[in-house]
């Protein structure tokens, strides 16, 4: 017996060093570039001339530094220390650049950026607030090309996920010299839509009554009982939450 609890003890901790041991060298590629983009400052917008311009507003997801745990696509990459299969890393600080898919780094080297295109899913947790979940777009299929590479917030889990996606819009300077008249800046804005996902195939939602039990004409009656006890509206978000985890869940 003590033999096999001791065997057990064993592969325990050689699973977790393993683990340990693949997150360090995702953690080296990033730090010592292999996975490295570029440097990155929060005042240059990629493809415009900024130069004479002002950018208002902001192309971050959220533009203050969160805490994440980040899983990587499969894949092995060269490094100067060798080759590296990516994996995933927690307790690192990232920011979500929507304007071009990219994600920032906080490492000991400096902001490093990479693709979004490498990253899978991530969780995001702040102070005082509930983890929020996202999975890279590419994980599903967009028959009405709705959406562009990036990341969706899983809302609800379940049979017919509740998904989030934040557009970001980008106004150009439209100023005419010769009148004096229009902007110098470029104007930065963002929008969320809902969008719901039966398998892989993704489509966007409307929050309307119909729509909704239509999505759910299975438990059609359960769904609009629940709605009408609790006094719901469909253009509440907490309230729409509450119904996808309750059909969910049934």
């Amino acid at each position: 017996m003590k033999k096999l609890i001791n065997f057990v003890l064993f592969l325990t901790g050689t699973a977790v060093f393993a683990q340990n041991n693949m997150m360090q060298n995702t953690k080296d590629a990033l730090n010592v570039g292999g996975l490295k983009v570029g440097q990155h400052t929060s005042t240059m917008l990629y493809g415009f001339d900024t130069r004479t311009t002002e950018v208002l507003g902001s192309y971050y997801l959220d533009p203050d530094w969160s805490l994440a745990t980040v899983r990587f696509y499969p894949k092995t990459i060269s490094t100067p220390k060798g080759s590296v299969k990516l994996d995933s890393l927690t307790d690192v600080q990232i920011k979500i650049i929507l304007y071009g898919n990219d994600v920032e780094f906080n490492t000991p080297e400096g902001v490093k950026v990479i693709s979004g295109t490498l990253i899978k899913s991530f969780t995001l947790q702040k102070p005082n607030q509930l983890p929020k979940n996202y999975v890279s777009t590419l994980e599903f299929v967009d028959n009405f090309d709705k959406i562009k590479p990036s990341f969706f917030e899983l809302l609800v889990d379940g049979k017919v996920k509740l998904l989030e996606f934040t557009r970001v819009n980008i106004q150009k300077p439209d100023y005419v010299e010769a009148f004096n008249t229009g902007s110098k800046d470029i104007k930065i804005t963002k929008d969320k839509q809902f969008f719901i996902s039966q398998g892989k195939e993704v489509l966007k939602f409307n929050t309307n009554k119909k729509e909704i039990l239509e999505l759910m004409s299975d438990k059609k009656a359960e769904v609009e009982t629940f709605i009408k006890q609790n006094n719901l509206s469909l253009k509440d978000r907490v309230d729409l939450l509450q119904i996808f985890k309750f059909y969910n869940q049934r």
